[in-house]
C-alpha cells in the first residue's frame, strides 16, 4: 500500500531503532532502517526472534501492559528500560499502541541504547557508595581516637586528662547558690604492688578491670569517675542526698571487698582504701583532691579497707 510505504518512509528517518509488532500475532509488521541494521533473524516472523534473538517471548514485553492500560486507564503509552543480554546493553523503549495503515493494532516502539548513561549512573553510585563507606570508616576512626584520647585504655573509664577536664568544668560552673554540694572521693587498691609482683601484671590488670566494674554498679550518670594512674582512682559526686554519701561509699567499699578474683586454682580478695571530702567554698579541684588523698592514706595507715571522710 502506498499509504504504508509513505508511513514507513517517514519512520525511517528517526535516528533510533523503531519497529512495530502486531499485538495479536506478535508478527513484526515494520522495522525502520536503524532497526533492520541490527536485526537478529530477518527471516523470522515473531518479534522475540526477529528483533531480540530470543527463543521465547521477551520477559520485558509490554504488549499485555499496554492493552491493560488502554482498557483501564485510557492510556496506551509506556516508557520502560531493560537489559538486552544478547547485545549486553541497556535499552529504553518508548512503546504505544497505534492503528497501522492496514487497520491492525500494533505496538510501536522506539528503542534507545542507554548503556552509556547506565554505566555513568553505575559509576556515580559506586563512587557515592565508596564515599559513604570511607566517610563511615573515617567517622568510626575519629570516634575511636576521641575515645582513646579520653578513656583509660585498660578500664575504659575516664583517663586522668579527661577526669580533670570534666571536673574543672564542673567546678567552674559551680556557684555558692548551687543547692547541691560536691563530694570528692579518692580510691587506692590495697597492696596492689604486692599483687602485681606475686601474680604478674595480667592478674593486676584483671583486678583493675574487676574493681572498676564493681564501682560502676553504684555510680549515677552524672558522677565523674576516672583513673588517675596505677591503682588510684577518683570520683566526683554532684548529689542532692548528702546524708547518703557515706552510705554510697561504704557500699562501694564492701562491694570491692566481696568481689572474687580467680587466678588459676585460687580465689583472691581485693580491698580498697577511700578518702571522702566535701568541696569547700572557692576550693579548686586540686585542693579538694589533695584533702581526699590525705584521708585515703589515713585509711591505709589505719589498717586499709576503710573509708575515711570529713564532710
Amino acid at each position: 500500500m502506498d499509504e504504508n510505504k509513505l508511513f514507513e518512509a517517514l519512520l525511517d528517518v528517526i535516528p533510533f531503532a523503531a519497529y512495530a509488532v502486531d499485538v495479536d500475532t506478535y508478527e513484526v509488521v515494520y522495522a525502520n532502517k536503524k532497526m533492520t541494521e541490527n536485526m537478529y533473524a530477518p527471516k523470522e516472523d515473531f518479534c522475540w526472534k526477529k528483533v531480540f534473538g530470543q527463543e521465547e517471548a521477551c520477559s520485558w514485553c509490554t504488549i499485555a501492559k499496554l492493552k491493560h492500560r488502554e482498557k483501564t486507564y485510557k492510556n496506551d503509552k509506556l516508557i520502560t528500560s531493560f537489559f538486552d543480554e544478547a547485545t549486553d546493553s541497556w535499552l529504553q523503549t518508548y512503546d504505544e499502541l497505534v492503528r497501522w495503515p492496514d487497520g491492525r493494532t500494533v505496538k510501536y516502539s522506539i528503542a534507545v541504547d542507554i548503556t552509556e548513561q547506565k554505566e555513568i549512573q553505575a559509576d556515580m553510585i559506586q563512587s557515592h557508595t565508596k564515599l559513604a563507606i570511607q566517610t563511615k570508616k573515617l567517622k568510626e576512626a575519629n570516634e575511636k581516637l576521641e575515645f582513646l584520647a579520653k578513656k583509660d585504655y585498660l578500664t575504659k573509664v575516664n583517663n586522668r586528662g579527661n577526669f580533670f577536664t570534666l571536673g574543672q568544668e564542673l567546678f567552674q560552673n559551680y556557684t555558692k547558690e548551687d543547692t547541691f554540694p560536691l563530694f570528692i572521693a579518692m580510691f587506692d587498691i590495697d597492696k596492689f604492688k604486692s599483687l602485681n609482683d606475686r601474680y604478674g601484671h595480667s592478674v593486676g590488670d584483671q583486678a583493675l578491670k574487676l574493681f572498676v566494674h564493681e564501682i560502676q554498679k553504684h555510680l549515677d550518670p552524672k558522677d565523674i569517675f576516672g583513673r588517675l594512674g596505677g591503682e588510684e582512682f577518683a570520683l566526683i559526686i554532684d548529689s542532692c542526698c548528702e546524708d547518703k554519701i557515706v552510705e554510697k561509699l561504704e557500699k562501694i567499699r564492701k562491694s570491692v571487698q566481696d568481689m572474687q578474683l580467680h587466678v588459676k586454682d585460687k580465689i583472691l580478695s581485693v580491698t580498697v582504701s577511700i578518702g571522702l571530702v566535701k568541696k569547700l567554698p572557692n576550693e579548686t579541684l586540686d585542693e579538694v583532691l589533695n584533702r581526699a588523698d590525705e584521708l585515703m592514706y589515713e585509711a591505709k595507715n589505719n589498717g586499709r579497707n576503710q573509708l575515711k571522710f570529713r564532710i
